[in-house]
């Protein structure tokens, strides 16, 4: 009978255990946590699963060329293809978002910077050439090393440059 206690005794210790690990009480919302993605959008926007919710993400301090999500409307020059560059780095993989001050944006969207193991997707992107960099405030802790990755990839002709779709001369939105 003792033996039967105490082996009862083990095994709510080891479910109550398991319960911690299992909740670990993240919250989206968190400086930083990881998500799964499950779908890109276009080029800096994907869609992740957090704990079984999905929520929209917005790529802070960059902007890539639209691509069109209706019939009526056209993609940018270069949009399919900063699209399949962002693609190619976060698809189906885990990811590591990361705010800056905001939480989220007009349209509800999640603001963050984001990571695949060591790679910052957001960096990558500009110093590739796929997006520009853009001061959105009060979101700008990345701004001055994105604005110098930008002008390097345009120095270079990399990715979207040769089209000419970042010559706006507008880094401020």
């Amino acid at each position: 009978m003792r033996t039967r206690v105490i082996l009862f005794i083990i095994l709510l210790l080891a479910l109550g255990a398991c319960e911690e690990v299992t909740n670990t009480g993240a919250n989206i919302s968190d400086q930083s946590v990881t998500a799964e993605v499950v779908r890109v959008t276009d080029g800096d926007t994907i869609r992740v699963d957090f704990h079984g919710a999905e929520y929209n993400v917005r790529y802070i301090g960059i902007n890539t060329p639209e691509i069109s999500h209706s019939a009526d409307q056209t993609d940018d020059p270069c949009g399919q293809d900063a699209t399949e560059a962002n693609r190619q780095l976060v698809e189906g993989q885990t990811v590591r978002l990361e705010r800056d001050s905001s939480d989220t944006d007009q349209y509800g969207r999640l603001l963050r910077y984001i990571y695949v193991g060591d790679t910052f997707v957001n960096e990558v992107l500009v110093r590739e050439g796929w997006a520009e960099a853009v001061r959105y405030a009060p979101d700008t802790r990345e701004f001055e090393n994105f604005r110098a990755l930008e002008q390097e990839a345009e120095i270079a002709g990399r990715g979207c440059h040769l089209t000419g779709i970042f010559d706006d001369g507008n880094d401020e939105r």
